[in-house]
């Protein structure tokens, strides 16, 4: 416990506004360590953050981020281009990177383009325009705005020759697969939109390899691409993948599973009787009880934090080599997947 003389702590609140160099004096340490401290640096360690914490949560202090900002030459902004919000995949993503930011004193500016791929050049400069001090982007990935050299751009997901976090989607969909084989599902459908999106064309092939290895390849009629990721899209596709005679699918992600449990039920099946289901992403949906979703977990959140950890780094040290980051996925099974298991 840190404790302070009656003069000190009188001496440190005389003016109307607690300074840093009030902190940093009751503290014991620099004014560049107390900031240091109060903005997460990593380099300070957790017993001198704890202790400069704590004398400026005493005191009172609040750090200026315009004036933190200022002396560093930095907005303390990041920019976020996300792919769609109405996507929870994208809504839990957000959430990882701003706690992140938030515990280094930055803030976020999401840019969502809505499922509009071709504005994610305009959005990019938009943000640049405001000075954000670097991009985290989600896929898709515009190549112009990957290869931007005057700010500092992190990839969620797999892009090459760019500092990168991704999930190890091959590995998801061999997941899924070998699951609803080993549930006694046979005709295993597949269901997806653009293919050319590499979280997209991992997770199929992951998929394919494990029933082909399984000696149950893909057929061509249940492999099935939707025009879009939107329920309304998926739930089309949906009912004509089970009206082709799939008795299991996997979906790309947790939406467009959703729409497919609706779909299965407007047909009058059972889900996980007649038909089971495996989404992508285990979002929050996934555990409601009225879905009971068996999804592959690419833990987004972490995901989030870490492409924020990745860029704040990057930030700090421009020349910094490129490096990329690839989380292992699990499996969370629940009840739509489990009808025909012995």
């Amino acid at each position: 416990m840190i404790a302070a003389m009656p003069g000190e702590q009188r001496q440190a609140r005389a003016g109307s506004t607690p300074r840093l160099r009030d902190v940093a004096a009751l503290a014991k340490v620099s004014v560049a360590t107390a900031s240091r401290a109060l903005s997460g640096d990593p380099r300070i360690s957790a017993p001198t953050r704890r202790r400069v914490e704590r004398v400026a949560a005493r005191l009172e202090y609040r750090v200026n981020p315009l004036a933190r900002g200022l002396s560093l030459r930095r907005s303390l902004t990041v920019g976020l281009v996300v792919g769609d919000l109405t996507n929870p995949f994208f809504a839990e993503l957000a959430r990882g990177v701003d706690a992140r930011l938030q515990e280094a004193g930055y803030a976020s500016f999401i840019a969502d383009l809505g499922g509009e791929a071709s504005r994610q050049r305009e959005l990019a400069q938009r943000l640049v325009d405001r000075h954000v001090d670097g991009l985290l982007v989600t896929v898709p990935h515009d190549p112009e705005v990957m290869g931007r050299r005057d700010v500092p751009v992190v990839a969620i997901d797999r892009y090459d020759g760019v500092a990168s976090v991704s999930g190890d989607n091959l590995s998801g969909g061999r997941l899924a697969a070998e699951h609803l084989l080993d549930a006694g599902y046979r005709r295993i459908g597949l269901l997806y939109a653009d293919p050319d999106v590499s979280p997209v064309r991992d997770r199929r092939s992951g998929f394919a390899g494990a029933l082909a290895a399984a000696g149950r390849p893909l057929q061509r009629r249940l492999d099935t691409r939707c025009r879009s990721l939107r329920y309304d899209d998926a739930f089309t596709c949906g009912l004509e993948l089970l009206r082709r005679g799939a008795d299991a699918v996997f979906a790309i992600d947790d939406v467009m599973a959703a729409a497919v449990i609706a779909a299965a039920l407007e047909l009058g099946l059972s889900v996980p009787e007649d038909v089971g289901v495996v989404g992508y992403d285990d979002t929050p949906m996934a555990a409601w009880r009225t879905l009971s979703l068996t999804s592959v977990d690419q833990r987004t959140e972490e995901m989030g934090r870490a492409a924020a950890d990745m860029l704040l780094h990057r930030i700090e040290h421009p020349e910094a080599e490129v490096t990329s980051l690839t989380l292992a996925p699990r499996l969370v099974v629940r009840g739509s997947s489990t009808g025909r298991s012995a």
